[in-house]
């Protein structure tokens, strides 16, 4: 096997710098200058943007630009960066104290049309230490970049679309529970009234009369229902009591209804939120307890609702089995991914942690409002 002389070498140097599918190219100085805290850098940069010239690049280079390789050579970073000179200026001023850099920026091709380019950028020193140039590799990532601008466009529409959503679910869920409540009650409990004064005008001891009885213990436990259907759509003392009332209702409710035992940590003053926060801090928990419920094979849950310096705290922590790792990833649980596009809605952030046998704990911080900010 025969050894590559320096010829070969420096042939498939050359080959591999004009074929790659990546842009290369070298900007040289017509004169090395220092470069360091000895030096006034903002004029050693005048003198770089002035005369660091393109002295030799690949064809992906020029494609970039969408030039001739003819027009690329001798210009110099005064023309590459006319659009945009103040940030130019400042990024080679990094670019130089650092020695190399790796950077993503908006440039401008030479027909003025915008590109996002991805390069790897580094300065060559001559043998006193002196810049004399730099080497560049560069990627026009535009469509890459345009389709991630894209994407994230796709993404905050459908999560707005997703806050619209639950806000218009939370407004029909509050006028349903209100009209049966309203509506629906009052209609029961007159035909209540009717039957109890039928009831009391009839012969005692007849049929008619126990049968009337009946009819308003159904009615009664109708009622019951009527009630306890508004409340779960819901809870009116959220809207008249507000959040830490509600809390300590659901908290007794939920122990009464499980077995499960509560332990509550309230502030001690009253918390003024906006209703959008009070509904979805409500609703984290009640899907945190109902998950409790499910899974988590609890014998106690401690809830703690605080008011930290501008933020609502609100934790939920059992001693169960502890949620996996599996569910915690992804659209494995819809119920976490209801819970944590509601704590983004109202600007603040949830955080789910579990350990096999160690339970599980979910905690909402969100920002109270600008109003309540120190």
């Amino acid at each position: 096997m025969t050894t590559p002389t320096n010829l070969d070498n420096e042939r498939l140097l050359e080959l591999f710098f004009s074929q790659s599918l990546d842009g290369f190219f070298f900007m040289m100085l017509d004169e090395p200058v220092e470069w360091g805290d000895h030096v006034d850098k903002e004029k050693v940069l005048d003198y770089v943007f002035a005369n660091e010239r393109m002295t030799k690049l690949n064809s992906a280079i020029a494609d970039q630009f969408q030039a001739t390789p003819e027009q690329l050579l001798g210009m110099t970073p005064e023309l590459f960066f006319a659009h945009d000179l103040e940030h130019a200026r400042k990024r080679w001023r990094e670019f130089f104290d650092r020695g190399r850099l790796h950077a993503e920026s908006d440039e401008r091709r030479l027909d003025g049309t915008p590109m996002h380019i991805e390069g790897d950028y580094m300065v060559i020193y001559d043998d006193r230490g002196r810049i004399a140039g730099h080497f560049g590799i560069q990627r026009d990532i535009t469509d890459r970049y345009l389709a991630a601008e894209r994407l994230g466009a796709s993404q905050r529409e459908l999560r707005a679309l997703a806050v619209r959503l639950q806000q218009v679910r939370e407004e029909e869920r509050t006028s349903i529970a209100r009209e049966i409540h309203d509506e629906l009650g009052q209609a029961l409990t007159g035909l209540k009234l009717d039957v109890a004064w039928m009831s009391n005008r009839l012969p005692r001891g007849q049929g008619l009369s126990e049968h009337c009885q009946s009819v308003i213990r159904r009615i009664d436990g109708t009622l019951g229902a009527v009630r306890r259907i508004a409340t779960e759509l819901r809870p009116s003392v959220l809207d008249q009591l507000g959040l830490a009332a509600t809390v300590e209702w659901q908290a007794q409710e939920f122990a009464a209804r499980t077995g499960v035992k509560v332990s509550l940590e309230m502030c001690s003053e009253d918390i003024d939120m906006p209703d959008d926060l009070a509904s979805a801090a409500f609703r984290i928990l009640q899907e945190a307890l109902t998950n409790v419920a499910r899974h988590a094979n609890a014998t106690r849950v401690n809830i703690r609702l605080r008011r930290t310096p501008g933020f609502l705290q609100l934790e939920v922590a059992d001693d169960g089995i502890g949620i996996s790792g599996a569910r915690l990833q992804g659209t494995a649980s819809l119920g976490l991914v209801g819970m944590r596009e509601r704590a983004l809605a109202c600007g603040g952030e949830l955080v789910v942690a579990g350990r096999p046998g160690g339970g599980t704990e979910v905690l909402l911080r969100a920002p109270l409002g600008p109003e309540q900010s120190p």
